[in-house]
């Protein structure tokens, strides 16, 4: 075979390659590999009284007019206001929550009639003084009248964060004390924490509906408890 030939042949061959390769689509991708590690959670609780109660509360009002229901709330909001203000909870305290104006609509008859309007505005109060709770209670119900409307109560720590750190202690002395336990079976020595996450804090106590509907009564009894804080972490111990 000549020369020329010879080179035609490779060229060809060259070209066939090149063809191939265009065919195949290859990814290579490096290798991972996670780091050795024994993930573990822990859980820990502390307990305390609460010192801030939370009130929510307001008025609703209906009547023939809008503005015939929005006065009625209006006054007898102003005298739970008054009521919450005397017996010592700041109006940095009181804030809005929600205020609506709805139509009232009669169905009966196969047909939709407007026969009224409701008016409603509910507020929320911190109160620091917890041991008074009960007594603002009936206060501010009592200068509300029929519009008054009680919706909810709550007990809180304001400032949780002692709190929160001996239940963080607690939690990483049980997962620590769950990761050594596992490193020993399992014939390894336990690291240092390579990550830590937390999640968890203080839930407020909600108090019942039915002991909040007794605020009619001469004096509303309320029990404050214990709060409780919970956290929870989830750590990553290295091996040795």
């Amino acid at each position: 075979m000549n020369r020329s030939l010879l080179v035609i042949a490779a060229a060809a061959t060259g070209a066939l390659a090149f063809l191939s390769l265009g065919c195949t689509e290859t990814t290579v991708l490096p290798s991972e590999r996670e780091a050795p590690g024994i993930t573990v959670s822990g859980s820990g609780e502390a307990s305390g009284e609460p010192d801030v109660a939370v009130l929510s509360l307001g008025v609703e009002a209906r009547a023939d007019s809008v503005g015939a229901a929005r006065e009625q709330a209006a006054n007898s909001m102003d005298a739970m206001l008054d009521a919450l203000k005397q017996g010592g909870v700041e109006e940095k305290d009181i804030q809005t929550t929600r205020f609506n104006v709805q139509p009232v609509y009669d169905f009966s008859n196969n047909k939709q009639e407007l026969i009224g309007f409701t008016v409603s505005n509910i507020v929320t109060a911190k109160i620091r003084q917890i041991d008074d709770t009960g007594d603002l209670i009936d206060a501010a119900v009592v200068a509300g009248g029929d519009l008054a409307r009680v919706e909810n109560l709550t007990f809180t720590i304001d400032d949780p964060s002692t709190l929160e750190q001996e239940a963080r202690v607690e939690a990483m002395e049980e997962a620590r004390s769950k990761a050594e336990t596992l490193a020993q079976a399992g014939g390894i020595e336990l690291g240092a924490p390579i990550s830590i996450s937390e999640t968890g804090g203080a839930v407020p106590l909600p108090f019942g509906a039915a002991d909040l509907a007794r605020a009619e009564e001469a004096s509303t009894p309320i029990q404050v408890g214990e709060l409780d804080v919970t956290v929870t972490v989830q750590v990553v111990y290295g091996v040795e």
